[in-house]
């Protein structure tokens, strides 16, 4: 069964609490928390405040997403805040192993994100220090973009890294997962949905668990 994260940047912020309410109904497994800088992407989004408050009212994990230039100085902040798993992209990393260890040692899973246009090359040199995988299928920060094609075959080749090697993680898609897309990225080798505006938030919160089901029994 795939794992459905809705992205917290397109919930309707005016009724964030009623719509976790209704997600966590429709069971969804994580919630998407983007952190961004303005610098690493040209975009600001959500925050360790929001973390915190939204803990105060679910219990579903929350996997975190830092779209920033400096991303080790956010991983303590994060894992004091509610996350579960904390993903830092490779671009951004001059040690991703030790940062990779750091997230570990305190007890939450640990992610590599990829943006489209990164060489996976150096993935196999840390499977082993990976829980999941997160593969941008758009150019990150901005929602409602087009899906980039190559991303299918990228996923596919990550999927057979790690088999290959003997490792099991959870390859995450982000950007564009909607009902066209997604049957083709899990069939790639995708088994963690992000799922937002064009996904998921398109439809009344009554439907939610008719659509997260649909999503998780790809």
């Amino acid at each position: 069964m795939n794992k459905v994260s809705p992205s917290v940047m397109c919930i309707d912020m005016m009724d964030l609490k009623h719509q976790l309410e209704a997600l966590d109904q429709a069971h969804v497994d994580l919630y998407h928390i983007d952190i961004m800088d303005g610098h690493f992407v040209p975009n600001y989004c959500l925050n360790g405040d929001l973390m915190a408050a939204i803990r105060k009212v679910s219990d579903t994990p929350m996997d975190v997403h830092l779209m920033v230039t400096n991303p080790t100085e956010f991983i303590e902040y994060c894992a004091d805040r509610g996350a579960d798993i904390i993903t830092l992209h490779l671009e951004t990393l001059d040690h991703p192993i030790r940062a990779l260890k750091q997230i570990r040692a305190l007890g939450k899973k640990a992610g590599i994100a990829i943006n489209p246009a990164t060489d996976i090359g150096q993935l196999k040199y840390m499977l082993e220090f990976i829980d999941l995988v997160c593969v941008m299928t758009v150019d990150p920060g901005f929602a409602g973009q087009t899906l980039i094609p190559s991303s299918y075959e990228k996923i596919t080749a990550i999927r057979s890294m790690f088999t290959e090697a003997g490792y099991d993680v959870d390859i995450m898609v982000d950007g564009q997962v909607k009902e066209e897309t997604a049957p083709k990225l899990v069939a790639a080798g995708a088994n963690v949905l992000v799922l937002g505006s064009s996904g998921l938030f398109c439809h009344d919160p009554s439907e939610y668990p008719e659509v997260i089901s649909k999503y998780q029994n790809l």
